[in-house]
């Protein structure tokens, strides 16, 4: 299992872990202790009504923000991720209504999570950085500072900082065994070994594979040491990474490493059977069972253990495309290797069917994150204009407080003398004239945060066309390459029509050649103009076919006359021929180059 898995599942487990927070009731640290109970043992959908109660049941502003803060992380960890914003921006709001310092540091513990599921490590990073410094003098919640410190590890690991990571994961340690929490100190381990076990992938140096491979086995000793008390999905992770530890890096002989790797995942397994980790890991125990058999040249039994481990998958609750589509890619290979087209066939359409799912799954969760994004940059905006209110009141009340105080000081004045008398009024008309320009500079100001705010809308409009139009640049991208492939599909099927096997096996190995010049194909497409193709239409005076414009898709990306023939699965002589007709569809005469003039300002 690589490092990016382990700090989702890492991160979502101390995002309900135990804290023991002095200022909270003894009621809603009862609620926490059930919560952390309910995650050791994966029960997750039970979190949820036993926070609500707790929230319905209380009024205290510090109790409200850890379960708020909590409630937002659970959501954010079902991919809800505008509930998740909605529940943070409570916790917040009480965390503000507080004076303890580790109330705030919880907020930004889970708006930490949150710009995590968002995918926006800096902004990760000033949160946790944020709060780090409500509780940095603060020792009665050495969770908090080991939840805080674990989301700097997991954003540095994503710009792969050594320096840094280390500098937290070893943090993160500290407060684990300070709070006492054998969970989290399991948890830390698995992160501290993938951290070294990635650095050998760098270095190939023999001494960071053995420190990788001692901290799994101390978090593997620790769950052996403190039964029940170290989280399901931790042990799991443990067991996993183990297993995969002596499938790909133990130098013991074959039998040996198989039956050591098989003990670790008949670990796992249980766990999974009883439903004490998420389902989500059935893939990694199968498919390394998988890769054993392949590697003592065993196809069947491989395919075998990935059927197996599908069919498991697909029982559970809710949906697994991205794992879905993984497997079939593997049985996809297995099959090709056991010379199997047929089923090979059959798994590449499946594929092909649940890329689609995920391609729409994605665009969804997409959807979220700009919503995300769109409402915490209009909160923030509108926070920035509260706060220039608050000034500008502070300053009229002042200048208010300053009238009333020169009018009380003239009335008493008058009554000293007549002579006074006289000055009071001179003086009073001042004030009153300074009173009109105030009002003045009051409605000029209005009127000025007026057109700041027509400002920002405008630019929120442009900020949602732009990312719109992206969206519909992906979308223009993944329809080439799944037509691409939707071809090279029926050009199998109509080869085993016609019994031409070996056609077939020529045309998978010029499909596997391909394949990887299509990811730079798909870059390149998502650079044209969304309304490339309307406006070579209205050039072109002939109609042009689909086919016509995909021709002159892969024309204006440059591609050779011998990649586009590869790319169609025709002749070099084919392609140049149907340059010569586009030219005359668009009325150009012998000279005119056709890739200059597609290039050129007149398509787009």
């Amino acid at each position: 299992m690589d490092i990016k898995k382990i700090l989702f599942y890492t991160i979502l487990i101390l995002s309900c872990a135990l804290v023991q927070a002095q200022h909270i009731l003894p009621s809603t640290q009862a609620v926490l202790d059930s919560v952390e109970q309910l995650q050791l043992q994966n029960k997750t959908k039970e979190v949820l009504p036993v926070l609500d109660e707790a929230i319905l049941s209380t009024r205290s502003p510090d109790d409200l923000a850890y379960l708020y803060a909590y409630k937002s992380s659970w959501y954010v960890s079902q991919d809800s991720l505008m509930q998740g914003k909605r529940f943070l921006d409570l916790s917040l709001e009480n965390a503000a209504r507080s004076a303890k310092n580790t109330s705030k540091a919880i907020a930004y513990r889970a708006k930490g999570f949150l710009n995590n599921g968002l995918g926006q490590p800096d902004a990760v990073i000033e949160d946790a950085l944020t709060g780090l410094k409500y509780v940095e003098e603060n020792d009665d919640d050495p969770v908090t500072k080991y939840g805080l410190n674990y989301l700097l590890y997991g954003a540095y690991s994503k710009w792969d900082d050594g320096e840094r990571m280390e500098k937290y994961i070893r943090a993160s340690a500290a407060y684990a065994v300070q709070a006492n929490n054998v969970s989290l100190q399991a948890n830390v381990n698995n992160g501290i070994s993938s951290m070294y076990q990635a650095r050998y992938r760098k270095t190939q140096e023999q001494r960071l594979l053995d420190s990788s491979f001692h901290y799994l086995s101390r978090s593997f000793a620790l769950n052996e040491q403190h039964t029940g008390k170290v989280s399901g999905n931790t042990f799991v992770i443990t067991c996993i990474n183990l297993a995969n530890y002596y499938l790909i890096f133990s130098t013991e002989d074959s039998a040996t490493k198989k039956q050591e790797a098989f003990r670790y995942l008949y670990l796992a397994e249980e766990k999974l059977q009883k439903r004490e980790a998420s389902a989500d890991m059935l893939v990694n125990v199968y498919g390394i069972k998988s890769s054993f058999a392949q590697q003592e040249g065993d196809l069947q039994l491989a395919e075998q253990y990935l059927l197996q481990g599908l069919n498991m998958l697909m029982g559970e609750t809710g949906n697994h495309y991205k794992l879905e589509y993984a497997i079939h890619e593997d049985l996809t290979k297995i099959a090709e290797k056991k010379g199997d087209l047929k089923a090979a066939l059959t798994y590449q359409k499946r594929s092909e069917a649940l890329l689609k799912k995920i391609f729409d799954e994605q665009q969804l969760l997409n959807a979220q994150k700009l919503e995300v994004q769109y409402e915490t940059e209009k909160k923030d905006q509108q926070l920035k204009l509260l706060e220039e209110r608050e000034v500008f009141r502070k300053k009229q009340n002042y200048l208010y407080g300053g009238i009333a105080a020169a009018l009380l000081f003239g009335l008493v004045f008058m009554f000293v003398s007549y002579h006074f008398r006289l000055r009071y009024a001179i003086e009073r008309e001042k004030k009153l004239q300074k009173e009109k320009e105030d009002a003045a500079y009051q409605t000029a100001l209005q009127l000025q945060i007026e057109k700041e705010e027509q400002a920002r809308l405008k630019a929120e409009q442009e900020l949602l066309h732009l990312k719109r139009e992206q969206l519909e640049k992906e979308a223009l991208a993944n329809s080439l390459i799944i037509e691409h492939k939707n071809e090279m599909l029926k050009q199998i099927q109509g080869k085993i029509q016609d019994g031409e096997a070996g056609d077939i096996q020529k045309l998978l190995k010029e499909e596997m050649l391909m394949r990887a010049d299509f990811e730079d194909i798909k870059m390149q497409i998502q650079e044209l103009h969304p309304t490339f193709f309307n406006q070579l239409s209205d050039k072109a005076v002939q109609k042009l076919t689909a086919l016509d414009l995909k021709y002159c898709a892969y024309i204006y990306l440059q591609m050779t006359t011998k990649q586009i023939a590869q790319v169609l699965h025709v002749e070099p002589q084919s392609v140049r021929m149907f340059k010569y007709r586009l030219k005359q569809k668009f009325g150009l005469g012998k000279d005119v180059d056709l890739e200059v003039f597609l290039r050129g300002p007149n398509p787009q």
